[in-house]
């Protein structure tokens, strides 16, 4: 990917300037995961991208700006107190998992089981706004998000 932001102490992040950061945190074991979007004001307009790894090899998904509609779902995953959002994006037979559930969490599926899960340190997660029900399509829970 061309452009990727450079890495601040401040805000630790693979979003560039003139895109929103929907969600970014360092992970346990070094990594960044990031999720970022431009113009996205529905399901099909703009672009919202799920970004992982390390300044030198970022993984990017989906590689193109393409509306959130076709790569990205969100679902509601809240349980009594506890308020939490699932990001999903799918590219079978993985799906990438960006959660907002305190402390904030990515993990990934293959073919529906868990093959890696990463926690974001609590005071460096920057979580989802409310505006985000408004520009990606919503999904009910599945057995990924359980």
């Amino acid at each position: 990917m061309e452009n990727l932001a450079q890495l601040s102490q401040d805000e630790q992040t693979f979003c560039n300037e003139g895109e929103e950061s929907y969600f970014s945190c360092p992970l346990e074991n070094g990594k960044i995961v990031s999720v970022c979007a431009k113009n996205n004001t529905d399901p099909d307009r703009g672009y919202v991208q799920y970004r992982y790894g390390s300044k030198d090899d970022v993984f990017v998904f989906p590689p193109e700006n393409v509306p959130s509609a076709k790569t990205v779902e969100i679902t509601d995953v809240s349980e009594g107190s506890i308020r939490g959002l699932h990001l999903k994006f799918s590219k079978e037979p993985y799906t990438y998992v960006v959660s907002s559930v305190s402390p904030g969490e990515l993990y990934v599926s293959k073919n529906g089981k868990i093959i890696f899960d990463k926690e974001c340190p609590a005071s460096r997660c920057k979580n989802f706004s409310n505006k985000i029900f408004d520009e990606v399509n919503e999904a009910p829970v599945t057995k990924v998000d359980m």
